[in-house]
């Protein structure tokens, strides 16, 4: 009978596993596995195998981050610490791929914990306070958030600020309580008894030991009793007690050595070395002391070695690619410097050979001279104007396109200088190199926009276009550059004003035909000038407005404004006044110019008041 009711039970919770879904599933492997310490390295790595085969079947991508945070952990407890970063590296860029922001924080958990055990405290620290800086972690993740605080109050304590150390380690135990964090709590209690004992309240420390060893009595966690043990043999030294201490730090050898971890059994030599040293036996304490720095020699030789044929493998693949960016980016440049002097000089040689043609043909009319004069007038003003173009653009070429790249070598440098040192700066730097390059990009597209006379060129296709949802798209784009500068851009349709998610009474009532991607492209240019020549903690505000005939679109900025002299300047090509973005922004002269060839497209017109120190008004009108 007993045999069979085992059977049934059994074949029931077989059937229980058997209907649980995917996510619970990986859920409930999590579970399990989060407690596991040093001794079970096996168990990890069957758990990660199980969770990858899982999210590889379901689509769920959670198990493979969970598959990749015990890969880690196995890495760590082995050891193998740049194995470990490496593959919670892995994880964390794949959760920034999958905006998942619960597998972010616990990457960067994870690599915290390497940076403290390779005694890289700075970096560790700025992880977590970046971490708990994070208004939404409280409110979405408590328990993240208690770690966190526990992690920062070990780097604090190694950083000898002990008064920092017990601050966090209080805020960490005050979540766990509040979350009947049981196995938390415990563990947290271990940190909290090696700090009482560096301050010296060694009957705190104590009570505490006790009552983690008390509760560790039936669980299966030899690596909590290993530090629990540690800490009360410092309690017995500072209390005289150095028999008892020594006991204690050899039990904790034995639980090192089964839990296979080099880490902990060095930790403990050196506690054995310290107190056979205090207590006059030298032979003892220099074997011990040996002991400690073969371990420590050990771990540094393999963790150097492989860290270093990374970092190199590394480093050259990046290298390649940025040398090859700016390979492209030259190359652009000379083919786009050729065609214009070639163009220019075609254009001279023809002005001249009419010129000439001119004067020797009608050397003998009197009665056209005055014409040929004429002519000739216009065709030098124009020569002169194509030649200031000419200038200008070579100025952009040679001044504005040499700034992207001396910012790329500078980042270069620092990409140099950080690659054995920070891996946050050297990801800081790839994306800064990534980004000018593409600046760099959007500045040549945009002259070639102008000397090849795209727009004009474009197949202009008309959709009935939201013209609210038009604006809200580009006000909800510009938002990183406005928040920036603390600028705050308004909408008002027909004069009032439209807050972010309000809608609009007869909203089919701005719906209008016309190209939306040219219209886009032209208010663009219109915001982005708006909030680059605006003095921050300003105003930008669009109106949206529909008459009986005409749309209108005006984007109001109250910056420095435009000098009432340089304003025939504004819609030239190239052409630049001597106002300038309020914090150095990059500005090509090439946006206005833009902006008349899609009006002129579009059959619109563009318009502007401007006043110097009060700020601009720009105005699109297009036909209903």
């Amino acid at each position: 009978m007993r045999v069979l009711i085992v059977i049934f039970l059994s074949l029931l919770t077989y059937a229980v596993k058997a209907q649980q879904s995917p996510l619970e599933k990986i859920d409930s492997i999590f579970l399990k596995t989060q407690y596991f310490d040093d001794s079970k390295i096996d168990s990890l790595r069957i758990s990660a195998n199980e969770l990858r085969a899982i999210g590889k079947k379901s689509g769920i991508k959670l198990g493979e981050f969970y598959a990749l945070r015990f890969e880690g952990w196995a890495h760590e407890y082995e050891g193998n610490y740049d194995k470990a970063l490496a593959t919670y590296l892995e994880l964390l860029q794949k959760a920034k791929e999958a905006e998942d922001s619960f597998s972010i924080n616990m990457a960067y958990n994870d690599m915290g914990a390497v940076y403290i055990h390779t005694n890289q405290n700075q970096r560790a620290k700025a992880i977590y306070q970046e971490a708990i800086d994070n208004p939404l972690l409280g409110k979405n993740d408590p328990k993240r958030l208690s770690t966190f605080y526990n992690n920062l109050g070990i780097v604090y304590k190694r950083l000898d600020d002990l008064d920092s150390a017990l601050i966090c380690y209080s805020k960490s135990l005050g979540i766990k309580k509040e979350l009947g964090d049981l196995r938390g709590i415990a563990d947290l209690q271990i940190n909290m008894a090696s700090l009482m004992v560096s301050l010296e309240r060694y009957d705190e420390a104590e009570k505490i030991t006790l009552e983690n060893l008390e509760y560790l009595k039936d669980k299966d966690s030899k690596a909590d009793k290993w530090s629990n043990l540690n800490n009360l043999a410092g309690i017995r030294y500072s209390q005289g007690k150095e028999k008892e201490a020594i006991a204690l730090l050899k039990e904790c050898l034995i639980l090192a050595n089964e839990l296979g971890s080099k880490e902990r059994e060095m930790e403990t030599s050196q506690d054995l070395a310290h107190i056979y040293e205090k207590t006059g036996e030298p032979a003892l304490a220099l074997s011990f002391y040996k002991a400690a720095s073969e371990i420590r020699q050990e771990l540094i030789n393999f963790e150097t070695n492989k860290k270093i044929n990374e970092l190199q493998e590394e480093f050259n693949a990046k290298e390649r690619e940025v040398e090859n960016k700016v390979l492209n980016a030259q190359l652009q440049t000379e083919k786009q410097r050729r065609w214009v002097l070639l163009s220019f000089l075609i254009l001279a040689c023809l002005i001249v050979a009419g010129v000439i043609f001119a004067l020797q043909k009608n050397r003998k009319k009197n009665q056209q001279l005055a014409h040929q004069n004429e002519l000739i007038n216009q065709q030098k003003d124009k020569l002169t104007e194509l030649n200031s173009e000419k200038n200008n653009l070579i100025s952009i070429v040679s001044h504005d396109l040499r700034s992207p790249f001396n910012t790329i070598a500078l980042w270069n440098k620092t990409l140099q200088d950080n690659l054995n040192k920070s891996p946050l700066k050297v990801a800081e730097a790839t994306e800064m190199v990534a980004r000018t390059a593409l600046y760099g990009q959007q500045m040549i597209n945009n002259i070639l926009d102008i000397e090849k006379s795209e727009i004009n060129n474009h197949q202009v296709e008309l959709t009935n276009t939201d013209s609210i949802n038009l604006v809200r798209e580009l006000i909800e784009d510009f938002k990183p550059a406005s928040s920036g500068k603390e600028i705050n851009i308004q909408l008002y349709v027909q004069g009032k004003y439209l807050a972010k998610d309000e809608t609009f009474d007869n909203m089919e009532f701005f719906t209008l035909l016309t190209d939306a991607n040219l219209l886009r492209r032209a208010l663009e240019n219109l915001i982005s000038n708006a909030l680059k020549f605006s003095k921050r903690n300003s105003e930008v505000f669009v109106y949206l407005a529909r008459e009986e005939s005409s749309f209108t679109f005006t984007v109001k900025d109250f910056g420095i404004g435009i000098p009432k002299e340089e304003q025939s300047k504004l819609f030239s090509k190239y052409g630049q006044t001597s106002a300038s973005p309020t914090e150095n922004e990059a500005s090509t002269g090439l946006g206005l110019s833009i902006v008349k060839r899609i009006m002129e497209e579009l059959g619109g017109t563009v318009s502007f008041l401007s006043e110097s120190g009060k700020g601009s008004e720009f105005t699109l009108t297009l036909p209903v």
